[in-house]
């Protein structure tokens, strides 16, 4: 992903000075525009993204859409108390995208009637023959629907950063030290708003600056970095099933 002159200011920026730009932006439709323009080249992305190399073009349109118009939704719905726009933005525009791609695969879904609109002779609605058993396997279809739409989009994410599923397994850490070491550094990075906002629209791993803010060695951060990228992905993103499954891995693996 290529860098324009424009995205570079939004990046030179001090976070405090973006978030108020923003929050001028709520109210002033030209400050708006701007904003919009400088971001376009990210929206843009993550639509390509979500749409898929051999998607329809009226998909990835519709998904680029979409990231406008939940762009907009975070500027008007930003609150600088509650942290910094970027991250915000990012899951509010991610939220969207998800939600489009659930849509257009919900005809994957077979629906399960709970109740049908059939009358008896006393003029009462009849409950449709429907157990436990069949609710809770329509429930575990959905789940599976879901994770499916999750692991799709996780794969395209990887892909703009040249992983492969095989190869994030590969890089992931084995020993107990590392791994612990690796979420301090994945909680570190995700916390610090300048290395996020260089990851995700600057495109680019930021070694150098995870070095310096963690005190670790930067040839361990080469090291680590794939299984990193990885991780923060799911971590900025609305990916519940996979953040579950992290979790329950990380547990386990203690």
């Amino acid at each position: 992903m290529v860098l324009g002159s424009s995205n570079a200011e939004v990046l030179s920026l001090n976070v405090s000075e973006f978030d108020r730009r923003v929050e001028t932006a709520s109210g002033d439709t030209v400050e708006f525009e701007k904003l919009l323009q400088e971001f376009k080249p990210f929206l843009r992305a993550r639509a390509s993204q979500m749409a898929g190399n051999g998607g329809r073009p009226e998909m990835f349109d519709e998904m680029a859409n979409d990231a406008f118009m939940a762009f907009y939704e975070a500027v008007q719905a930003y609150d600088r108390d509650k942290g910094h726009f970027f991250p915000f933005m990012r899951n509010v525009v991610h939220r969207r995208l998800i939600d489009n791609m659930r849509k257009t695969s919900s005809n994957h879904i077979s629906t399960i009637p709970l109740e049908t609109d059939d009358e008896d002779v006393s003029g009462e609605y009849r409950q449709s023959p429907i157990n436990s058993i069949s609710v809770e396997a329509f429930m575990e279809n959905s789940r599976r629907n879901d994770l499916a739409i999750e692991i799709e989009c996780y794969e395209r994410e990887l892909k703009e950063w040249g992983i492969t599923m095989e190869l994030l397994v590969r890089h992931s850490p084995k020993h107990s030290k590392l791994r612990n070491l690796c979420r301090e550094i994945i909680d570190a990075a995700a916390s610090d708003e300048e290395i996020m906002r260089i990851m995700w629209v600057k495109h680019y791993f930021p070694t150098k600056k995870i070095s310096i803010l963690t005190k670790i060695h930067p040839k361990i951060i080469s090291y680590v970095r794939i299984f990193i990228i990885g991780s923060l992905i799911i971590r900025a993103g609305d990916y519940d099933y996979l953040k579950q499954y992290v979790m329950n891995h990380a547990q386990s693996a203690r």
